[in-house]
């Protein structure tokens, strides 16, 4: 076996630490756009659910948006592909078509289930769930209730602003 080229040796002690670098910044990207104070404040559509998911069952501190919203399972290339194409989805929604309602995909729909059941698989072990409504279906007001119409006439202070009272 020959020994490795001088030239091929400074290449590899350049792009090894190069290499990474990028995989950490890549890393802490994903864990950094993955949490809940992220995505309430960095959008501005996000507010409203942001604001009752804090006064809601399903509170920060318990289970946060990446809880319900992102993948949960082995494959870290589906994650980061999911989380790439629904991150570059919200970002060109909000940037050339802003809207007013937001509405999830097929396939986010598909990983909300999954997430639902997976933290509640014990309350849906005896019901057949394979080919009925999706969880959301009924609970859609689970954690982000009606919008401000779920509370009542009570101001409730949150970390962006008031919501409610009169």
């Amino acid at each position: 076996m020959s020994p490795i080229p001088r030239k091929y040796k400074k290449l590899l002690v350049i792009s090894i630490p190069v290499l990474a670098v990028f995989v950490g910044f890549i890393a802490y990207i994903y864990e950094y756009t993955s949490t809940t104070h992220y995505c309430g404040t960095t959008c501005h559509i996000m507010e409203e659910a942001y604001e009752t998911q804090l006064h809601s069952v399903h509170r920060e501190e318990l289970v946060g948006c990446g809880d319900c919203h992102l993948y949960h399972g082995p494959n870290i290339a589906y994650s980061l592909i999911y989380k790439g194409y629904s991150g570059m989805k919200d970002v060109y929604k909000n940037t050339f078509a802003q809207p007013v309602v937001l509405h999830t995909s097929e396939w986010s729909q598909d990983v909300i289930q999954k997430n639902c059941l997976r933290c509640h698989q014990d309350v849906v072990a005896n019901i057949r769930i394979s080919d009925g409504p999706q969880c959301f279906d009924c609970h859609r007001n689970t954690p982000h209730g009606q919008g401000t119409q779920s509370f009542s006439i009570q101001t409730i202070s949150t970390p962006l602003h008031s919501i409610g009272g009169s």
